[in-house]
């Protein structure tokens, strides 16, 4: 699949917002990603308010400007752990679900940037407050999304070394 290979962290958007419909598609690639004992640990919040975007601006220190820039974003927000069968795994279900959204939004030629939150408690929980999170919710991480300004964000940029391959035979 190209799109996993051409994926890239694009931090600069055109000023055209991408369809409502366009970000639901991206949720709901998100939640097809795997996640311990089908615990549905996973919520998504579509941003496009640009007051609150700079709201969330303000969390971040160095991303400020991609955020700044950024006229949507989908915010992928965990829920409460208790609730969960196996809530030590709710981390790496958020993290597939993260990943999955970012290589659609490539799939779609819409930019992807992903900001974490947590497990940073400034961070989150400043996060939850503007989100107005309860019940234990809390943000994961923030993926800015746009349609990149330059054309060629997307490419190979070939990370992969054999030398990182192991093999144990028979």
């Amino acid at each position: 699949m190209d799109s996993i290979l051409l994926r890239r962290s694009v931090r600069k958007f055109k000023d055209e917002l991408i369809p409502y419909e366009d970000l639901v598609t991206l949720c709901k690639y998100g939640e097809a990603a795997p996640s311990a004992k089908n615990q549905r640990s996973r919520e998504y919040i579509i941003i496009e308010n640009k007051d609150l975007i700079l709201k969330i601006a303000e969390i971040y220190t160095k991303s400020t400007m991609i955020v700044k820039d950024a006229n949507q974003m989908i915010a992928v927000i965990g829920t409460k752990l208790d609730n969960l069968a196996a809530p030590n795994y709710a981390s790496l279900d958020l993290a597939m679900a993260t990943e999955n959204i970012m290589i659609k939004a490539t799939d779609m030629n819409i930019g992807s940037v992903m900001l974490g939150t947590y497990p940073l408690e400034e961070r989150y929980l400043k996060a939850n407050e503007i989100l107005n999170l309860e019940d234990g919710k809390y943000v994961f991480c923030f993926i800015c999304l746009g349609y990149p300004l330059n054309d060629d964000a997307f490419y190979d940029k070939n990370k992969f070394n054999l030398d990182m391959v192991k093999h144990i035979g028979k």
